[in-house]
């Protein structure tokens, strides 16, 4: 059986006299991932294509026109030509529900990203949600109920205890047929008005589930995309709180991507939206307002950082236990919250308290969960750099070394190849 001719990077790679195992040592990469990139099956983040285009002699713009798969089942959908869609809308009908489905569905016929996260945000701060509709599909269409529907959120629960384990890289494939499936309910079956938005939340929080893991997958695009449909589906279910939710992870997305300005704006919309309302429990805001104060981090704005971060702490002291927090927001625990506040504390200048906090916290950190022990041990790393504490800082960069090689995951990839480049600059 003949073999497979190599992808237009794969060949840039030889004729740059580089074998996969070369370019790997010089990227500072696993030679699993340079070759899922010449395959199609995952995309670099941002720094390692930074580092691949200067390798490869190729600007950022001819890197990613190689970088595009060959399959259609692995090729990011094109970016979305033309006038930018109207996805937050006071109507919600059949034709709306059809176009969810498709851009929910496995291969999407675009994918809207870049400048519309802020539209979208703002639409969704000033329209009013659609009011609740039965619908009825064409032909002979099976009726969704009550039963079906504690079934499809029995499987979000799986999908969302399986994250807490499995890195992007394995797992995003499987979230994205999920939500493909199910959103494919929107247009296939009969179901109340009730039952309806009962739909739309699962597949709301289902997209922010999804966007997280695309971007851990290396996607960065699809994983907006994903975030944006959600705020749509959060808006036509009448829920400003999951939408909320899902605004302001968008807004930790563009923060996480070398967005700082727009993730200020989106994470500010979330919290504005919930205080036009007078609604959101403690730990609902505490999120969100910790979310914000990560941006205003990023973008360099400490004093507001500073500020965020307070609120979120002073947020979260007021929980109560009978408190109706939505299910979503059952991974903010103690332990968490210590970890948020240690990595701002970090990014702030208070390297020591930050340190104290990240230490303890991974003390208690479930070994499986081996993103989130990379991504903690990094970020304890930092707090001695910042204190000029070389020794402690490599150690614990060995370690996140070792383990992130394990595990198929884009964000931790990325932290610990920074915390490298700032080792060999300390």
């Amino acid at each position: 059986m003949p073999s497979p001719s190599p992808s237009a990077l794969a060949r840039r790679r030889r004729s740059r006299g580089h074998t996969q195992e070369s370019l790997a040592e010089r990227l500072g990469a696993d030679v699993s991932s340079v070759a899922r990139w010449e395959r199609g099956l995952a995309l670099p983040s941002p720094g390692f294509r930074r580092a691949l285009a200067a390798e490869l002699g190729l600007g950022l713009d001819a890197l990613d026109t190689l970088l595009r798969p060959s399959s259609p089942e692995a090729h990011p959908a094109p970016a979305f030509d033309g006038p930018p869609p109207e996805l937050i809308k006071d109507i919600w009908g059949a034709g709306e529900r059809a176009a969810l489905a498709a851009q929910l569905g496995a291969a999407p016929p675009h994918t809207v990203a870049g400048e519309h996260a802020v539209r979208v945000a703002h639409q969704w701060l000033i329209t009013p949600p659609p009011p609740a509709s039965s619908h009825r599909a064409e032909g002979r269409p099976r009726r969704l109920g009550a039963a079906e529907l504690d079934g499809l959120r029995a499987r979000l629960r799986y999908l969302h205890e399986a994250d807490d384990t499995v890195a992007g890289g394995d797992l995003y494939p499987a979230i994205r047929d999920e939500l493909a499936r199910t959103a494919d309910l929107l247009r296939t079956t009969s179901h109340s008005g009730a039952v309806g938005r009962g739909l739309l939340r699962v597949l709301a929080e289902m997209c922010q589930l999804a966007g997280w893991s695309a971007a851990d997958a290396g996607d960065a695009r699809r994983g907006e995309h994903h975030h944006l449909y959600g705020i749509q589906a959060a808006h036509a279910a009448d829920d400003p709180v999951l939408a909320a939710q899902l605004v302001s992870s968008l807004g930790y997305h563009l923060a996480e991507h070398g967005r700082a300005r727009d993730a200020v704006t989106v994470t500010r919309s979330a919290l504005a939206r919930l205080d036009a309302l007078g609604t959101g429990t403690p730990a609902v805001r505490a999120l969100l307002h910790a979310r914000a104060a990560w941006a205003y981090a990023v973008a360099g704005r400490s004093a507001r950082a500073d500020e965020e971060c307070g609120r979120a702490q002073e947020a979260y002291a007021r929980r109560r236990t009978d408190d109706p927090d939505p299910e979503w927001a059952y991974w903010l625990t103690d332990d968490e919250m210590e970890i948020v506040v240690g990595r701002l504390d970090i990014a702030l200048g208070r390297p020591c308290r930050g340190r104290e906090r990240l230490r303890e916290a991974l003390r208690g950190c479930d070994p499986r969960r081996v993103r989130e022990t990379v991504l903690y041990t990094v970020w304890l790393a930092q707090s001695h750099l910042r204190r000029h504490e070389h020794a402690p800082a490599a150690a614990l960069a060995r370690s996140a070394r070792g383990l992130s090689a394990t595990i198929r995951s884009a964000y931790s990839e990325r932290a610990v190849r920074d915390l490298d480049r700032s080792l060999a600059a300390a």
